[in-house]
């Protein structure tokens, strides 16, 4: 059970993250993890930081810290594919999204619909396009007002046409 320190520093950087204040937020956020190394919230806030900072080496860095703390967290392989799809690894990143999709029981949110696509976005970047297509259709199954997976889809198509 974490401190009240813990707690009430980590709220702090949880509020300026929320007001786009990272490098403070950045800071709590170390003294969080000074007190407690593993302290899982302070290691994904610190990953979001980063990543809004588009410092990506150090967001992976996080999120991989969480997953080395909980396995389980399908957040931060979320968000690790994430990461690896901005930093143009799209090999790493399709591993990640496939994992993510295997594991993840809500076949039906948005997290899963996201993942659909952004490793459809991540086959793209392998020229993979038949792969993508089926992917991002799969996303577009799940929201057919997903104008990001619609737009996709047309860059695809045009990729196969070709």
């Amino acid at each position: 059970m974490p401190g009240k320190d813990v707690e009430l520093y980590y709220k702090k950087a949880f509020e300026l993250l929320q007001k786009k204040e990272y490098d403070k937020s950045l800071q709590l956020l170390d003294m969080v993890i000074k007190i407690d190394e593993k302290y899982k919230p302070a290691w994904s806030c610190k990953g979001i930081a980063y990543m809004e900072k588009e410092e990506h080496l150090q967001a992976l860095k996080s999120f991989e810290k969480v997953i080395k703390l909980d396995a389980g967290d399908n957040l931060a392989w979320y968000n690790k594919g994430y990461v690896l799809l901005l930093m143009e690894e799209y090999e790493e990143a399709r591993k990640v999204f496939d994992f993510f999709l295997a594991r993840y029981e809500n076949k039906n949110d948005d997290f899963f619909k996201f993942a659909l696509y952004l490793r459809a976005k991540s086959l793209y970047g392998l020229k993979d396009y038949e792969n993508a297509l089926i992917s991002v259709d799969e996303a577009i199954l799940k929201d057919k007002n997903f104008k990001d997976a619609v737009e996709l889809r047309e860059s695809i198509k045009k990729e196969l046409d070709k």
